[in-house]
């Protein structure tokens, strides 16, 4: 399932080459964070400089310098600095029917099933020091300096290197635990309930609403969320509002020239208290925020970081 905030991947891809490389500045991210996202893509986070913590469903663990993470296709997961100065990732994301076109085929059958099955790894972290880990990053850097470069035949090399990497996600996967029932289940009724948030953050919902869309009740809603992404429910839904306001003003959407008429769009009940809620996630104010963001040319709201296309 993929919603409107994750366009940009598929603007920068096509059919025929699913494949987008970015770069990730955390430090110049929509709240200096990767926030709590899931897509039809699987994700390659190769991190460059720093430190950061990634979780995927209700694991966190921390990812440092030259070490990288595959993250499975529609899996819940966030990514935040681990400490202070430069946080820097490199990032890919492909579709797996690049590699397998049919799904029905034997190969599909051998290879693709094993890492995509409802109850599969929800990530696999790759180090250096692990056999399996060196040769899967030599191919992760392959990848990334084969898109950089766009020498003629990149999109097979590409091609030929996530091969050559399925192979060691697949042995790999063999030393790693199923996710647990209930981390699934967490994991489920939270992608549903922020699509409930997207699909309604500009009315006046409730805590029950949102435990409502999920029938659960509102401290299961809470404790779910609080496990999957580190925030409460009602937070992640104020959050979202002002990535919408963020968005909005960035797009110079005309609707953004009055804070009175965007405060209502996004669904806050009067200017002050969007200003507020604004300064608090953001650390100043919509009226500050629109004139920084006018003056920059970095998509700091793109879910991804900056599309490698685009430098």
């Amino acid at each position: 399932m993929a919603t409107e905030v994750f366009d940009d991947y598929y603007e920068h891809t096509n059919a025929d080459y699913p494949v987008g490389v970015y770069y990730v500045d955390l430090r110049n991210m929509f709240m200096e964070q990767v926030r709590s996202q899931y897509h039809e893509a699987m994700e390659l986070d190769l991190m460059r400089s720093g430190s950061a913590t990634i979780t995927v469903g209700d694991e966190s663990f921390t990812l440092d310098k030259g070490g990288a993470v595959w993250i499975n296709s529609e899996r819940l997961h966030s990514i935040r600095p681990a400490g202070d100065g430069e946080c820097v990732i490199l990032s890919v994301l492909f579709r797996p029917a690049y590699l397998f076109e049919n799904e029905d085929s034997f190969l599909a059958t051998k290879y693709l099933a094993p890492l995509t099955a409802a109850d599969s790894l929800p990530y696999i972290r790759l180090e250096r020091r692990d056999p399996y880990g060196r040769r899967a990053l030599e191919c992760v850097d392959s990848i990334l300096e084969a898109n950089l470069n766009k020498a003629y035949g990149y999109e097979l090399e590409t091609k030929s290197m996530l091969c050559a990497l399925w192979l060691q996600l697949l042995e790999k996967s063999t030393q790693s635990p199923k996710t647990a029932a209930r981390s699934l289940t967490d994991e489920q009724r939270v992608k549903e309930a922020i699509e409930f948030i997207r699909e309604h953050f500009s009315e006046q919902i409730r805590l029950e609403d949102i435990a409502d869309s999920i029938h659960v009740s509102k401290s299961e809603c809470c404790r779910a969320f609080k496990r999957c992404t580190g925030e409460p429910p009602f937070d992640h839904l104020l959050i979202y509002r002002v990535f919408e306001a963020a968005r909005r003003m960035q797009r110079s959407d005309p609707v953004a020239d009055s804070m009175q008429r965007l405060s209502a769009e996004v669904g806050f009940n009067n200017v002050s208290y969007f200003n507020r809620i604004f300064r608090k996630f953001m650390g100043l104010t919509p009226t500050k925020y629109r004139e920084i963001i006018k003056k920059s040319h970095r998509d700091a709201l793109n879910p991804y970081g900056i599309s490698l296309a685009r430098l």
